[in-house]
């Protein structure tokens, strides 16, 4: 018998230990100031991992794909705005919705300027709200405080 099925917990001791994979978070927004903001929120945050999409179909698509081929590639936050073109945010979470992946799905964010927007996505199957603006300083405020809030919560 090799060490590691003599001694299990010991050989496993030895190991170094796995950083924890960064908490994904995508942005469905045809806006790039505020994929900007965003980053800019992320970057500050080293717990999550941010993604971009400029619209709803693709980003659809590759959460389709993913939750097939790769579910704990999924995103664990979107970020979604309401007026983008192709597809408006309440459709594309209603999409999301439906693909039903296993494990944890996704938190839904109504992240539109548009109140009504954010209603529609919490309506189509959204989590919550939070306030899309920029700052002075690039950074959006409202989400770095969700984010924040969000770590505390889970533990992280």
């Amino acid at each position: 018998m090799l060490e590691w099925q003599q001694r299990p917990l010991a050989y496993r001791a030895r190991l170094p230990a796995c950083p924890p994979m960064p908490i994904g978070v995508w942005i469905i927004d045809d806006t790039p100031s505020h994929h900007t903001a965003a980053a800019h929120v992320v970057a500050q945050l080293s717990t999550f991992a941010l993604e971009t999409f400029d619209d709803g179909a693709s980003a659809v698509a590759e959460f389709t794909l993913r939750a097939a081929s790769a579910p704990q590639t999924l995103p664990r936050i979107i970020l979604m705005d309401f007026f983008m073109g192709d597809m408006r945010g309440d459709e594309a979470t209603r999409l999301i919705r439906a693909i039903d992946p296993r494990g944890f799905p996704p938190i839904i964010v109504g992240y539109s300027s548009v109140a009504s927007g954010s209603a529609a996505i919490v309506a189509a199957g959204g989590d919550v709200v939070v306030r899309k603006r920029i700052a002075d300083d690039g950074s959006n405020p409202a989400l770095r405080e969700y984010l924040e809030t969000f770590l505390r919560i889970a533990g992280s």
